[in-house]
């Protein structure tokens, strides 16, 4: 198991409340199988793109105040912390992760537990010409920032797993896919397989495993060979097989980021939600194609149900 951080270290403290928006209503269990015990309850804040401009850091603060009242145990990110670093040379990447942790560190004291986006990754696209031999390049920057040994890890609290999963991988074309390394799926299967039976596990990574936002990106729809096409930068190549693993291994859901959209795909007993984005329009206006920008709010209950509701930010 990977022993993570100091509670203070990266998330934080403030006040802030709102009223519940329309999407506020997906819930992962009926009322019927609801738990006597206290649920554990996270939040799952993803695609923050933290930067100077566009008041894109008053945005995540006030992303905070509204987390901190939520009365939440902790936080699952999502991804794209910081607005692309896979772009920027190093003063830049530098500036940007320095703002996102001095944010956290002073409006939050949720413990904030880091997921790699696409936008994370220092340097890939090779637009600066920043060398591979750079001690920062790549994922190395991301996992010195936040005291990681790899990218990904698992945790345990409230008698679930939690698994936070890195599905970002490189491209000769000097770009990314979505998929797990060799490595990192050998650790996950063995993982499921040594974790007891009975206890639930959450999944969480940038790309969706499953997801039908995809569908609605520009580009999608073939019209010569009238058929949908997937890039795999915007859905897992290992799709089916993910969700297989994890229907056998008992995880009941599966959250991720990346495409600023929300749904929710229930196959093979596993429900698999795309959560939106904290930024929104990339903090160019409140809402992309009609999703308003917002974090989700999961409570989680012994008997291996949850509860989910999404709380829109309309002041964005």
């Amino acid at each position: 198991m990977f022993d993570f951080l100091s509670r203070r270290r990266f998330l934080g403290a403030a006040t802030a409340a709102m009223a519940a928006g329309p999407w506020a209503a997906m819930a992962g269990r009926s009322a019927a199988a609801a738990s006597t015990s206290k649920p554990l309850r996270f939040l799952h804040l993803t695609d923050m793109h933290v930067q100077p401009e566009r008041d894109a850091d008053a945005g995540f603060i006030r992303c905070l105040q509204a987390a901190n009242e939520a009365e939440a145990e902790f936080v699952l990110t999502g991804g794209d912390l910081v607005m692309d670093v896979f772009d920027q040379d190093y003063e830049r990447a530098r500036l940007l992760f320095d703002l996102y942790q001095q944010i956290v560190r002073d409006h939050t004291d949720l413990t904030m537990y880091p997921c790699l986006g696409n936008h994370d990754v220092f340097a890939w696209s090779n637009r600066r010409g920043v060398s591979p031999d750079h001690p920062k390049y790549g994922k190395r920057m991301f996992c010195e920032r936040f005291d990681l040994e790899r990218t990904y890890y698992r945790f345990d609290q409230g008698g679930w797993r939690f698994y936070v999963l890195d599905d970002i991988q490189p491209t000769d074309d000097n770009r990314y896919q979505a998929y797990l390394d060799e490595a990192q799926r050998d650790w996950l299967e063995q993982d499921l397989a040594e974790k007891p039976a009975e206890m639930p596990a959450v999944v969480v990574c940038h790309i969706p495993i499953l997801s039908v936002t995809v569908l609605d990106t520009g580009g999608m729809w073939n019209e010569a060979q009238q058929m949908y096409q997937i890039p795999l930068r915007q859905m897992s190549r290992d799709a089916l097989d993910l969700a297989q693993l994890f229907a056998r291994h008992n995880v009941r859901l599966a959250l991720s980021g990346h495409t600023h959209r929300r749904d929710r795909v229930e196959y093979r007993g596993v429900t698999f939600i795309c959560a939106g984005a904290v930024s929104g329009n990339w903090w160019r206006e409140q809402a992309y194609r009609g999703f308003p920008a917002g974090f989700s709010i999961i409570d989680l209950h012994p008997d291996g149900q949850f509860d989910f509701r999404f709380q829109e930010l309309p002041w964005v």
